[in-house]
C-alpha cells in the first residue's frame, strides 16, 4: 500500500474550498464598480484616463421606524459622491436621496412613517448635481435636477467658514438655493464643538431656514454628547428645539440616543435610536418612537 509522506502537498477540490459569503463578494464587486465608475466619469469630464485609487463612495442606510400611532414603517435612502480629481479637484458627482426636503431645520424623525421599505425606495426622490469647488469663496457651487416629473432644475451655492478659539472649533455656514417649481430659499447656522477628554465631545449648533414655498422660516437648536466607546462602537445624546415663524414659536421638543457600531470591517454599520418627541399639533404629549437600521458603505477606500 503507498504511504503519503507528510512532506507532500494533499490536493484538495475546488468543491472543498471553503466559499466566501455572498455578501462579501457582493460588497467587493460593487466596490470596484464605484471606483470605475468614478474614473470614467473623470476622464470624460477633464479628458485625461487614470487609474489611481479612487475617493469615491457610496452610502445606503434602510431600516424601521417603530411608533406609537403610525405603527412600524420602513425607509431606504441612499447618497453617492463621486470624487473627480483631473477636473482640477473641483468637480464632484453628486446623488443625493429626499432631495425634495428642503431643509433639515423642521425634520422631526428620520423618514416619512406609513410606508415599507420598498416604498420607501420607490417613492424617494434623488437629486443628481455637479458641484464645483470654488476655493476663493471657500464656497461649494451645485448645478443640478430633482429626478421627478417633470424634472425640476436647481442651483445652490453654500459658505463655510471654520476657526478655533482655545479648545472650542467653530463651523459657519450660509446656504442659498433656488429650484424651478419649489422656490428659493436661504439658510444660516453656525456648529461649536469642543473635545472632553479622549472619548468625549461637546457640541451644539443652531440653524435658521426660510423657503419662499411656505413663506416661513424655521429655527433649530440642537445640544449634543458624543460618546466614543471604542474604534468600533458610540452614543450620541442629543436634545432639539425647534421653532417656527419670522417670530420664533415653539413648534416641538425632542431628545434621543443615537448608538452605532461597526458591524463588519468599516463599511457595514448598525444603529439604534429611542426618541421622544413633544409637539405642539399633539398638545405636547410624549411620543415614542424607535428607529433600527443599517448602513452599507461602497468604493475603493472600503475593500
Amino acid at each position: 500500500m503507498a504511504q503519503v509522506s507528510y512532506a507532500d502537498p494533499i490536493e484538495t477540490t475546488s468543491s472543498e474550498q471553503p466559499e466566501r459569503e455572498w455578501w462579501k463578494s457582493t460588497h467587493e464587486t460593487m466596490s470596484t464598480k464605484v471606483g470605475e465608475w468614478s474614473n470614467g466619469l473623470d476622464a470624460f469630464f477633464s479628458g485625461q484616463r487614470h487609474e489611481d485609487a479612487s475617493t469615491s463612495f457610496v452610502s445606503m442606510r434602510f431600516g424601521s421606524i417603530i411608533e406609537g400611532k403610525e405603527g412600524v414603517s420602513g425607509f431606504f435612502n441612499l447618497d453617492a459622491r463621486l470624487h473627480l480629481p483631473y477636473t482640477e479637484d473641483r468637480l464632484d458627482l453628486i446623488i443625493e436621496s429626499d432631495a425634495d426636503q428642503l431643509t433639515q431645520d423642521n425634520r422631526r424623525v428620520d423618514n416619512e412613517p406609513g410606508q415599507n421599505i420598498l416604498q420607501s425606495a420607490q417613492n424617494t426622490r434623488f437629486a443628481t448635481m455637479l458641484r464645483y469647488f470654488k476655493e476663493e469663496w471657500n464656497a461649494n457651487i451645485d448645478m443640478g435636477l430633482l429626478l421627478k416629473m417633470p424634472v425640476d432644475p436647481f442651483v445652490r451655492i453654500t459658505f463655510e467658514q471654520d476657526y478655533g478659539l482655545g479648545q472650542w472649533s467653530f463651523k459657519q455656514e450660509e446656504s442659498l438655493f433656488d429650484y424651478y417649481s419649489l422656490g428659493y430659499g436661504g439658510r444660516y447656522g453656525i456648529k461649536a464643538l469642543r473635545p472632553i477628554g479622549d472619548r468625549y465631545e461637546f457640541g451644539a449648533d443652531f440653524g435658521v431656514t426660510y423657503l419662499e414655498i411656505d413663506s416661513d422660516t424655521y429655527w433649530r437648536q440642537n445640544v449634543f454628547l458624543n460618546h466614543d466607546f471604542s474604534d468600533k462602537s458610540r452614543l450620541r445624546y442629543q436634545i432639539s428645539y425647534l421653532q417656527e415663524g419670522s417670530t420664533p414659536r415653539a413648534e416641538s421638543f425632542l431628545y434621543y440616543v443615537e448608538y452605532q457600531r461597526l458591524l463588519y470591517d468599516d463599511w457595514l454599520i448598525g444603529q439604534l435610536k429611542p426618541q421622544v418627541t413633544y409637539e405642539r399639533d399633539n398638545d405636547y404629549k410624549a411620543e415614542v418612537s424607535l428607529s433600527a437600521s443599517l448602513e452599507v458603505l461602497l468604493g475603493p477606500g472600503f475593500l
